[in-house]
């Protein structure tokens, strides 16, 4: 990749400028530059994650009931039943009702998006949301 830097402009609704003008101001960013080189940076990783025929590295955040019937035992099910490596997984609980569970992932994208899947739609699951972390 050659070192060159592009100007380009974009066009955009002032409602949605105002929103990312507020975003980068909130976390930190010193250009508007930087902010927008990050959102393209976190799009690349999205893509070739799901595009790479190598293994993919994940982690799994879920927040769930742990009072619901069956859950604990549907989760860790899915989890030893995939083409998956679970290479750790940290399980909080935040309150009477609901825990935190993270898990970090490892395989081939599809079969990590399958996962993600299943468990999401398993009742009693709120969140179920995976950070794409790298190609490996």
């Amino acid at each position: 990749m050659s070192n060159d830097t592009i100007r380009f402009t974009v066009s955009m609704p002032q409602s949605q400028f105002d929103e990312i003008e507020q975003d980068l101001l909130q976390r930190g960013y010193q250009s508007r530059s930087e902010y927008i080189r990050d959102l393209f940076r976190d799009r690349l990783v999205d893509k070739q994650w799901n595009e790479s025929k190598e293994d993919v590295v994940g982690v799994l955040t879920l927040i769930f009931d742990h009072h619901q019937r069956g859950l604990t035992e549907k989760l860790i099910e899915i989890q030893h039943n995939h083409l998956v490596h679970v290479l750790c997984s940290t399980h909080v609980h935040v309150d009477h009702h609901n825990c935190l569970e993270t898990i970090i992932i490892k395989g081939q994208a599809a079969e990590l998006n399958a996962i993600v899947n299943r468990i999401a739609a398993l009742k009693g699951v709120k969140v179920a949301r995976l950070s794409r972390a790298g190609v490996v």
